[in-house]
């Protein structure tokens, strides 16, 4: 178990899916406090009832945006897949319970007209914990084991239907115009492994007389990718990275989704879900 929650998992990322989970986990929360009223709130009114309640939900979705949409964005080389492991994911989500508890007993507290006790704040976090924090805990090893056991399957489907990994080499050359003036580079196609994209800047990873080398260009991968010839074997295969599939040796799953292995590369490449099938493809 100690060794799982140093293996790696999918960090949240700045996606209509955090905007929406927040939504939806707060208007249930708004919800069932308004039909259920579970707790004995002294309200001051019935006419406030319902807007007072929903509060509650609302503090739901304003905590559990600004950490699964916000943070991503404030702090990308933090919260991303590099970085990323079981462990952050139950730092994180049992951070937004235990922030979102203190709020709603602050909140609790002012529309019962209670002072603040730090007796019942403590009573309140230990509650959180043992009823939030655990299940969590629960939770997410066993979606990490899920997603680990769906990846490799994908994996293994691809390579079992396979024709070859390895193709034959084709001679073309690539001339890409940058977002500098009148700059451009190329390259072969059979020397490039990989590139991956840095704001408006892409790295790309290459072959130079049999040496890796990695050059930065002013370019962005959306650019440079549609400015590459029909036909080529180069493809995008996450938002961050494009990747020349001949160079692929191996393709196996984790609960991040499918990396691929190239030949002479030790950095792994990501592969999201949604060009699985573009590479799936390939290797048909």
């Amino acid at each position: 178990m100690l060794k799982t929650l140093f293996q790696k998992y999918p960090a949240p990322r700045p996606g209509l899916k955090n905007l929406i989970i927040p939504v939806l986990s707060g208007l249930f929360v708004a919800l069932f406090l308004i039909y259920f009223e579970p707790f004995n709130f002294n309200l001051y009114t019935d006419e406030n009832k319902v807007f007072q309640l929903s509060f509650f939900g609302c503090i739901t979705t304003i905590v559990s945006v600004l950490f699964l949409y916000v943070s991503p964005l404030l702090l990308p080389n933090l919260v991303s897949d590099k970085n990323w492991k079981v462990i952050h994911q139950i730092i994180l989500t049992s951070l937004i319970v235990l922030v979102i508890a203190t709020f709603n007993n602050i909140y609790s507290n002012y529309i019962n007209s209670v002072p603040f006790s730090w007796y019942l704040y403590w009573l309140m976090f230990s509650r959180t914990f043992v009823i939030g924090v655990l299940p969590i805990v629960c939770i997410t090893f066993f979606d990490y084991h899920l997603k680990v056991k769906s990846n490799l399957n994908l994996a293994a489907n691809i390579l079992k239907d396979k024709k070859e990994l390895l193709k034959a080499p084709i001679e073309v050359t690539h001339q890409i115009l940058t977002d500098l003036k009148n700059e451009t580079f190329s390259f072969i196609e059979d020397d490039f492994n990989y590139a991956i994209a840095e704001g408006n800047y892409t790295d790309i990873c290459f072959l130079d007389e049999n040496k890796l080398k990695k050059v930065t260009h002013r370019v962005t991968l959306l650019s440079f990718e549609t400015q590459l010839k029909e036909g080529t074997r180069l493809v995008r295969c996450h938002r961050s990275y494009l990747v020349n599939l001949n160079k692929v040796k191996n393709i196996y799953g984790n609960a991040q989704g499918l990396k691929l292995e190239l030949i002479n590369q030790s950095e792994t490449i990501p592969v999201s879900r949604k060009y699985i099938p573009i590479v799936k493809q390939f290797f048909l």
